[in-house]
C-alpha cells in the first residue's frame, strides 16, 4: 500500500499549493514534486526484486538438489565399488548399486519438482501482488485525473461568465 500513501503525498501537494492570481494555475514545490515521482517508481519494483529473489532462490534450490543428487551419486559409485571388489557378493552389490543410483535419481527429481513447483507458487503470488498494487495505483490516479478535470473544467466556466460579464458592460 506503499504506492497508495505515495499518491495521496502527491495529492495534499496538489490540494496545498498555491493559486495564482490570474489563470487558476498553481504553484507547485517542485522538488517534493519529483521526489515523491522517484520514491513512486522505486515502491512499484518492489514485487519485481521479491520475483528476481526468488528466481536466485530457485536457482540456488536447484544447484543445492544437483550438488545433492550428484554426492548421493558418488556414494553409490564408491558403495558399487566397493562390493564389487569382494567377489562373493557381486551380484548382490551390483543390486544395490542400482537401487541407490535409482533412489537418488528419484530423490533429486522430487527435489526439482518440489523446488519448481514452490518457486511458481512464489512467482505467482508476486506477479498477482505487483498487478494489484498497479490496478490500484491507476484506479486512484483516475480519480485523482478526473477530480482535477472537473476544477479545471469548473475554472473555465468561471472564466467564460467572467469575459462575458466584462463584454456585457462594454
Amino acid at each position: 500500500m506503499e504506492i497508495l500513501d505515495l499518491v495521496n503525498s502527491l495529492e495534499e501537494l496538489i490540494v496545498q499549493a498555491r493559486r495564482l492570481p490570474v489563470g487558476g494555475n498553481l504553484v507547485l514545490d517542485r522538488k517534493r514534486m519529483l521526489d515523491i515521482v522517484d520514491q513512486m517508481r522505486l515502491a512499484v519494483p518492489a514485487d519485481v526484486r521479491e520475483a528476481t529473489q526468488i528466481l536466485d532462490s530457485r536457482e540456488q534450490m536447484l544447484d543445492d538438489a544437483s550438488r545433492s543428487a550428484r554426492g548421493i551419486v558418488e556414494r553409490a559409485e564408491e558403495e558399487r565399488g566397493r562390493l564389487i571388489e569382494e567377489n562373493s557378493v557381486v551380484r548382490a552389490a551390483h543390486e544395490r548399486s542400482q537401487a541407490l543410483i535409482m533412489d537418488a535419481e528419484t530423490r533429486a527429481r522430487q527435489m526439482l519438482a518440489e523446488a519448481d513447483s514452490t518457486v511458481a507458487a512464489h512467482l505467482s503470488e508476486a506477479a498477482e501482488a505487483a498487478s494489484k498494487q498497479l490496478d490500484d495505483a491507476d484506479q486512484y490516479a483516475l480519480e485523482v485525473l478526473r477530480r482535477l478535470e472537473n476544477q479545471l473544467q469548473a475554472f473555465l466556466e468561471s472564466i467564460r461568465m467572467s469575459i462575458l460579464s466584462l463584454q456585457d458592460r462594454r
